[in-house]
């Protein structure tokens, strides 16, 4: 077991300026070189030695937060992602997690309201302090737009809000509907700034009830309504908006689901009408990463670009612009992570049977794996900002230019 596992090690740490060391259960120790370690992997029992040789990393870090090993040094779950992604180990599909997540995707499949309600309240239900701890005062849970190093998240993810505006040509007294609320920051600006009149779809009380009392305390009843539906409702509402967007939400559908999201926003769209997708995808097919779907986004899936591309074009949306913005993501994601370690214990304090130890190993693998996904060299995860029409029309010119 342990030669395997030194192998393994040996795989991740070759070519690399860091250096690992290892305890094992039996206390005997090794090291891939000599020098001081940048990442200490300390081994609690023999079944996380078994779990990380019969499972490679998803083993490893299911038996991380488990505490039956332990992890040390500076940001060492962020440096171990950082030398697997750039080394000579290679995770191979493993048919035992393979099997698990079919089953998981079967359970959590957004298969009617009630499953993809369920599923979304099971992440943006936790408490609305924790969201605001870690994501700033304004709560916006997407890509930020930075510009400079003195840059602040607050700043960037407002020019996000208005980058997507002026991409969606807004214009006063115009009907958009969003879907997915978060907490109403981009509802909010597009009513305020832009004179939009919108109606906004969000499955979880939890944040709707936040959203509300914003629109109340901004005096903006009369031009931003909360429905409690979620994508497939759209549907109905045939021939209603000028325009369409949803941030960071199109990952929820789920793999099954995304032909009849893109048909409902064909559906709901006036002729001409502009509609803007912002989410995270791949150049190509892969399935959703097993421990993020299974402990952070049930019913997740992350979408190829071509494939939605493809959908978009069936469903008469003619795409007009695509955007690649995954170093913004990755920065953003990056001041996540810091308030989130800077604030985990005032986070703990909210609820503490609800935010334990585990519960702080998923998130910090979570927010670390999205850093590591979109940095050069990671798992090839863009960010991608996609603006059609409905039909093809004349586009206004300097639609580039608009989108910041």
């Amino acid at each position: 077991m342990k030669r395997l596992l030194r192998a393994l090690f040996d795989r991740v740490a070759r070519d690399q300026p860091g250096i690992i060391a290892v305890t094992f259960a039996d206390g005997t120790e090794w090291s891939s070189r000599a020098g001081a370690p940048s990442v200490t992997i300390r081994f609690r029992t023999p079944s996380a030695e078994r779990r990380t040789v019969l499972f490679g990393y998803v083993g490893f870090f299911q038996a991380w937060f488990d505490g039956e090993i332990e992890l040390e040094g500076d940001r060492p779950v962020s440096t171990l992602m950082h030398m697997a992604y750039r080394s000579a180990y290679r995770y191979g599909a493993n048919p035992l997690i393979t099997l698990k997540r079919m089953m998981l995707e079967r359970r959590d499949n957004n298969r009617d309201l009630a499953t993809a309600k369920a599923n979304a309240r099971r992440h943006y239900g936790l408490p609305f302090d924790f969201f605001r701890m870690m994501l700033g005062e304004d709560c916006l849970y997407a890509e930020g737009l930075w510009e400079g190093n003195a840059d602040t998240l607050e700043a960037a993810q407002r020019r996000r809000c208005e980058a997507i505006c002026r991409k969606l040509h807004l214009a006063p007294g115009q009907r958009l509907v969003e879907v997915g609320s978060g907490w109403g920051e981009m509802a909010l600006h597009a009513a305020a700034r832009h004179g939009a009149e919108v109606v906004n779809y969000g499955l979880v009380p939890e944040q709707n009830a936040v959203m509300q009392a914003r629109i109340d305390a901004r005096g903006l009843g009369g031009r931003v309504t909360i429905v409690e539906k979620d994508h497939r409702a759209l549907a109905e509402e045939k021939a209603r908006y000028d325009a369409y967007v949803s941030v960071g939400v199109f990952e929820h559908a789920g793999l099954r689901q995304l032909p009849e999201w893109v048909a409902g926003i064909a559906e709901a769209l006036k002729p001409g009408g502009i509609g803007l997708i912002s989410t995270t995808a791949y150049m190509r097919q892969y399935p959703t990463e097993y421990l993020t779907i299974r402990h952070v986004f049930p019913g997740g899936h992350v979408p190829s670009l071509p494939r939605l591309l493809a959908l978009l074009d069936q469903a008469g949306l003619h795409v007009v612009l695509v955007e690649e913005l995954g170093w913004h993501y990755q920065r953003t994601a990056e001041a996540w992570l810091a308030n989130f370690e800077a604030r985990w214990e005032e986070i703990a304090a909210l609820d503490p049977t609800r935010f334990t130890e585990r519960f702080r190993r998923i998130w910090t693998y979570y927010l670390a794996g999205v850093i590591e996904g979109f940095r050069a060299g990671g798992s090839g995860l863009c960010l991608h900002h996609i603006t059609f029409t409905k039909g093809r029309r004349q586009w206004p010119p300097g639609t580039a230019e608009a989108g910041g």
